[in-house]
C-alpha cells in the first residue's frame, strides 16, 4: 500500500454565474496526453449541462456522466456523493453515448441523492427565485431530512448495476482507495474534477441569495466532496470565464420569476454585444440558449465586485477565457494552427506586394482581432492583479468557438503582434462599473 498519494487533482470551475463553457475545457484537459487523466468525477445535478463538440461536429451534452468520458482511454468515470441524479436522464446518456463509453461503466457513490417526479412538481409549486425546476433542490432537501432512498438502495440503480452499466461504490472509501493505492488503484492516478454551474451561484453567496442554486459550487467544496482536503498541495485549479457574464432567463415553466441581478453590473442586450464585437445577432443567439431550459440567457457587463471576490476566494492557478469572439468577432473559430499561420502570413504580407489584396485584408483583419483580444487580456490581468495586489489572474487558454480545435493558448498567439491595449470602444472591461469594487473589509 502506498503511504502517500502522488497524483495530481485538476479542478475546473466556472468563475461567474455558469455557462462559461466548462464542458469544452474539461473535454480538452481529459484529452490532453500530458495530463494523463485516469479518473473523471463530477457531483452534478440535472439543473446544469456540460457540452463538448468534437472537430467533426458531433456534440455531446451530459448532465450526469463526466464530460471527460470523451477520452475513451480514461478508465474511471465517477459520479460523487454530493450528486443529485435523475435516473431517466442518466439512462438516456448511457444509451445515447454507448459508443463513446465503449463498455466503460459509471462508478456512482451510494449516497448520491435521487430525483423523483414529486421533487420536480414540488419545485414548480414552491420556488419563487430563479430555478430550472429539475427537482435537484427538493431532492437535496429530502436527503437532508432523511426522507428518501439514495442511489445505494434504489432498485432501478441496482438493476443498472446488474446489467454492468454502473457500479455503486462506497462513498466513504472510493477516493481514499485512490489516494492510498488500494487495488485497482496505484496511488498515482491523475484526477479531473468537473464542477457544476458557477461560483457566483453558490448557495452561500450572500450577494446573490436567494437567487442561487441549491449547493456550493466552489473548488473548496469540490475537494471536500472527493475527500481530498489532505492533498491540497497537489491541486491545480482552472477558472473558466467569459467577457460578458450571463444568467438564465426570467421566463420559466412556472412563469416569470426573476433570476437575480449581476452584483451591480448593468444588464445589456445581445444586440449591444453584437454591435461591439461585430458578430451577427443570429450567431450569438444560436450559442446563448441554455442546455437545460433552452431559453435565451440574460447578459450583462462585467461585475468588478463579483469577479474580484471570486479571484480572491478561489485563487485559480490558470484562467481560461471563453467566448473570445465576443471581444472581436473576427477571431471566431480561430485554432492553434490558424494562429500560427496568421503570424507567418501577416509577416509575409507586410514584406511583399505579391500577395493579393483579398488575402492581405483577411489576414490583417484576423491579426487585428488577435491584437484586440491580447489587449483585453492584458487589461484584465493588470486591473485585477493590481486591485488584489497579487498574481490572481493568469489567462493561459482562449476559446474562440465550441469545437475542440477552436482553442488557442496565449503563447500560441502572443508573437503575432505587440501586446498593446485594445481599442477602447470594443474592450468589455471599459464598460464595467469600476466604481463598484469590493473593499474587502470585515
Amino acid at each position: 500500500m502506498k503511504a502517500k498519494f502522488n497524483g495530481k487533482i485538476h479542478i475546473v470551475y466556472d468563475g461567474m454565474w455558469g455557462s462559461c463553457g466548462k464542458g469544452k475545457f474539461c473535454g480538452e484537459l481529459a484529452l490532453d496526453p500530458q495530463l494523463n487523466i485516469q479518473v473523471c468525477v463530477n457531483n452534478n445535478a440535472p439543473n446544469a449541462g456540460h457540452s463538448f463538440v468534437f472537430d467533426d461536429g458531433r456534440k455531446v451534452i451530459t448532465k450526469h456522466i463526466p464530460i471527460g468520458f470523451v477520452n475513451k482511454n480514461i478508465p474511471y468515470l465517477a459520479i460523487g456523493e454530493s450528486a443529485i441524479i435523475d435516473y431517466e436522464r442518466l439512462l438516456q446518456e448511457i444509451t445515447e453515448y454507448k459508443d463513446i463509453l465503449n463498455g466503460r461503466k459509471i462508478y456512482i457513490a451510494d449516497t448520491a441523492a435521487v430525483i423523483s417526479d414529486r421533487h420536480k412538481e414540488q419545485e414548480i409549486e414552491t420556488i419563487k427565485s430563479g430555478s430550472t425546476f429539475s427537482g435537484a433542490g427538493a431532492a437535496l432537501v429530502d436527503k437532508i431530512m432523511r426522507k428518501d432512498v439514495l442511489v445505494g438502495s434504489d432498485k432501478r440503480f441496482l438493476q443498472l448495476q446488474e446489467k454492468g452499466l454502473i457500479k455503486i461504490v462506497n462513498s466513504k472509501t472510493f477516493f481514499p482507495m485512490v489516494y492510498n493505492g488500494i487495488f485497482p488503484f496505484n496511488g498515482s492516478e491523475n484526477i479531473l474534477v468537473e464542477l457544476s454551474q458557477g461560483d457566483a451561484l453558490g448557495l452561500n453567496n450572500s450577494a446573490n441569495y436567494p437567487n442561487t442554486t441549491s449547493r456550493d459550487c466552489s473548488p473548496a467544496q469540490a475537494l471536500k466532496d472527493i475527500h481530498a482536503t489532505d492533498y491540497s498541495l497537489q491541486v491545480k485549479k482552472y477558472c473558466v470565464f467569459r467577457p460578458y457574464p450571463i444568467r438564465i432567463n426570467n421566463n420559466s415553466r412556472a412563469g416569470f420569476i426573476y433570476t437575480g441581478d449581476f452584483e451591480g453590473a448593468k444588464e445589456i442586450s445581445w444586440e449591444e454585444v453584437c454591435e461591439r464585437c461585430g458578430l451577427a445577432s443570429e450567431e450569438i443567439k444560436a450559442l446563448e440558449h441554455t442546455t437545460v431550459t433552452h431559453r435565451l440567457r440574460r447578459v450583462a457587463e462585467l461585475s468588478i465586485k463579483q469577479f474580484a471576490e471570486m479571484l480572491l476566494d478561489t485563487k485559480p492557478d490558470e484562467c481560461f477565457l471563453n467566448f473570445a469572439q465576443y471581444i472581436d468577432g473576427a477571431i471566431a473559430g480561430l485554432s492553434n494552427k490558424e494562429a500560427k499561420d496568421i503570424q507567418r502570413k501577416f509577416k509575409n504580407c507586410s514584406d511583399t506586394i505579391s500577395k493579393s489584396e483579398e488575402e492581405f485584408t483577411s489576414v490583417a483583419i484576423k491579426n487585428y482581432a488577435i491584437e484586440h483580444m491580447l489587449g483585453y487580456i492584458q487589461d484584465m490581468e493588470d486591473y485585477f492583479n493590481n486591485l488584489l495586489d497579487g498574481n490572481f489572474l493568469k489567462i493561459t487558454k482562449i476559446g474562440t468557438g465550441a469545437k475542440l480545435s477552436q482553442t488557442v493558448t496565449r503563447k500560441d498567439i502572443a508573437q503575432v503582434a505587440d501586446t498593446r491595449h485594445a481599442i477602447k470602444d470594443i474592450n468589455p472591461l471599459d464598460y464595467a462599473d469600476k466604481e463598484n469594487t469590493p473593499d474587502f473589509e470585515l
